[in-house]
C-alpha cells in the first residue's frame, strides 16, 4: 500500500495537483514508513509551487511592461495625428487584448485561482491601471498647454475621462483573458 501512495503522490505532483499529492503524502506519514520519501516529496512540492509562483510573477511583470510600453508609444502621437479610428483600435482593442492574454496566462491553471473571474480581474486591473496613468498624464500635459484660467472642473473631467477609458480598456482585457486564458489541468 505504501508504494502505491508514493506512486500516486508522484503522479499528482507531476500533474500539478498538489492537494492530492499532499493527501497521499499524509497517508504515507500516518503509516510511519518512508519518512525519507515523505520529506523528499514535500520538498518537491515546495520547489514546484515556488517555481510556479515565480513564473506567475514574471508573467504579471511582462503584462505590465507590455501595457506600459504600448501606451507610452501611443502617447507620442495624439488621436488627431493617427486618426481617431486607428488610435481607438490600438488603445481600446489591440493593447488591452494583448495585455489581457499576457495577464491571464500569469494565473496558474492548476490552482483554484484559475477560474475565469480571477483571470478577468487580474487583466482588468493591470490594463485599467495603465490606462488611468496614460490618460491622466496625457490630459495633464494637454491641459498645461491651455491658457484657460478656470480650472475648477478639471478634477472631475480628468476623473470621468480616465474612469471611462479605464473601464472600456479593462473590460476588453478582462473578457479576452477570461475567454482565452489557460484552462485548468484535469486531475
Amino acid at each position: 500500500m505504501s508504494n502505491d501512495e508514493v506512486t500516486a503522490a508522484r503522479a499528482a505532483i507531476a500533474a500539478g495537483d498538489y492537494a492530492q499529492a499532499r493527501h497521499h503524502i499524509n497517508n504515507l506519514a500516518m503509516l510511519g514508513t518512508h519518512s525519507q520519501e515523505v520529506d523528499e516529496l514535500r520538498r518537491l512540492i515546495s520547489l514546484q509551487e515556488s517555481s510556479t509562483t515565480q513564473v506567475s510573477v514574471q508573467r504579471v511583470g511582462w503584462a505590465i511592461a507590455v501595457s506600459a510600453l504600448g501606451y507610452l508609444i501611443l502617447s507620442f502621437r495624439t488621436p488627431a495625428d493617427w486618426g481617431p479610428v486607428l488610435w481607438g483600435l490600438i488603445a481600446f482593442l489591440a493593447l488591452p487584448l494583448f495585455t489581457g492574454l499576457l495577464a491571464g496566462n500569469s494565473v496558474d491553471p492548476s490552482t483554484a485561482d484559475s477560474v475565469p473571474a480571477s483571470r478577468f480581474w487580474r487583466s482588468f486591473a493591470i490594463t485599467a491601471g495603465t490606462v488611468v496613468i496614460y490618460t491622466l498624464v496625457g490630459m495633464g500635459i494637454t491641459r498645461s498647454k491651455m491658457h484657460s484660467s478656470d480650472k475648477s472642473s478639471d478634477f472631475f473631467v480628468f476623473f470621468a475621462v480616465a474612469a471611462a477609458y479605464a473601464l472600456g480598456a479593462g473590460l476588453v482585457s478582462g473578457i479576452a483573458s477570461s475567454m482565452f486564458g489557460p484552462s485548468r489541468r484535469a486531475s
